[in-house]
């Protein structure tokens, strides 16, 4: 696995396995009152826009050796290099979309077979298409692709697996299982303070744990970043803002004053996790709370989207590039390092592997272009012809 940026942890596998706030079937009222109109909240598209972006970005620079990184400057580096964080986006995002649905469908006498078939119709069907192409394509990753069907991938190194380079994304994707197994029961039978409660215990407690993990010697990139029972915190952070926007404490003023508390909340973290390595999260301190930052100014942010959503100071999330590109994310997703792979192996089979000649800015450039091209444009074939026939049957649930 290449290295990342100096002083910043190795190079991350960002998921984007949620579905697009275009098709989904969220619906988040204007506050408590039973009159309120419910609206779909779009602005959500380009927060998912962002995020697999993000990654996209990280791993076009950083997914295999670039001699040109040489060239660009340390700032641009740095930014590139902090792409990683988007999966803590992505679980505050999956945290709140979940929790919504399930709290607006919590009195339906189907809830469990509802929610469980509309998952599986959503993930499985490309999920099980990529397991299958990519194992022919990764010789002797067998045991792991078996460990991805049991959505146990985040736990190949506690079985010592060795994780093959492109479907190293899969242990995202058995985070999210994993809540989506446990969530649906505690919503459906904790009422909102105790479930309100338990969510925070969650966003609170798992950074103790995190930390209680690295004290104990753990690896902090293929351990404590991976496992679900670490990475929890992020999803419970989604869910509390699910519930505060389902509130009578829900308004724009509140939206304020949250954001700027949880912003608060992530630079006093900073200030008193730098002597500590916290932006490298090399320490026992940095690796408790380093995702926890990450994940409050992202709650943030959303906080005052989900307040302004439908104004001219959100437009920018609703453009339609945003909402194409959240469209296509799961599976660019799963399948961006994958085509990266597959393209140099074609350079190889094809004696074209020394791109000396176009000089190092030149195979940059021609990397991103073949893989962001036949990325979108394979995850555009896959919308139409894989994924939204299996989308059309959610209907029956």
């Amino acid at each position: 696995m290449p290295q990342g940026m100096p002083g910043s942890p190795a190079i991350r596998l960002i998921p984007d396995h949620l579905e697009s706030a275009v098709g989904s079937a969220l619906r988040v009222s204007a506050g408590s009152r039973a009159n309120s109109v419910p609206t779909r909240v779009l602005e959500l598209d380009g927060f998912r826009a962002i995020a697999v972006l993000m990654v996209l970005v990280l791993h076009l620079f950083y997914g295999w050796p670039t001699p040109a990184l040489s060239s660009i400057p340390h700032p641009i580096l740095l930014a590139i290099g902090q792409g990683w964080r988007g999966v803590d986006l992505f679980f505050v995002l999956s945290g709140f979309l979940i929790t919504g649905i399930l709290i607006d469908s919590k009195e339906n006498e189907h809830f469990f077979r509802n929610f469980y078939s509309r998952r599986i119709l959503r993930i499985v069907p490309l999920y099980l298409a990529c397991i299958l192409v990519m194992y022919f394509a990764y010789s002797g990753a067998g045991a792991y692709f078996r460990l991805s069907l049991l959505y146990l991938a985040n736990f190949a190194s506690a079985f010592r697996i060795k994780i093959p380079h492109g479907p190293g994304v899969f242990w995202s994707l058995a985070i999210e299982e994993h809540f989506y197994l446990l969530w649906p029961l505690l919503v459906r039978f904790l009422n909102k303070r105790w479930l309100l409660g338990f969510s925070l215990l969650v966003v609170l407690g798992t950074p103790i744990l995190r930390g209680i993990g690295a004290h104990a010697g753990m690896d902090p990139e293929n351990q404590i970043y991976r496992y679900s029972f670490f990475r929890f915190d992020g999803l419970a952070m989604g869910a509390l803002l699910a519930m505060w926007v389902r509130s009578r404490y829900y308004s724009r003023w509140s939206a304020w004053r949250l954001a700027g508390a949880l912003i608060g909340a992530s630079c006093l973290i900073l200030l008193v996790g730098l002597p500590y390595d916290i932006m490298g999260s090399k320490t026992v301190v940095g690796t408790a709370v380093h995702y926890s930052q990450a994940a409050f100014v992202f709650a943030a942010l959303m906080s005052l989207a989900l307040a302004y959503r439908g104004s001219t100071f959100t437009a920018f999330l609703r453009c339609r590039p945003a909402r194409i590109t959240a469209d296509l994310s799961y599976c660019i997703y799963l399948i961006h390092l994958f085509i990266g792979d597959m393209y140099y192996r074609v350079l190889k089979f094809l004696k074209f592997d020394d791109l000396a000649r176009l000089g190092p800015a030149g195979s940059l450039g021609l990397r991103i272009l073949v893989v962001v091209t036949v990325t979108f444009g394979l995850a555009a074939l896959s919308k139409r012809f894989l994924e939204d026939p299996f989308l059309r049957l959610k209907r029956y649930f």
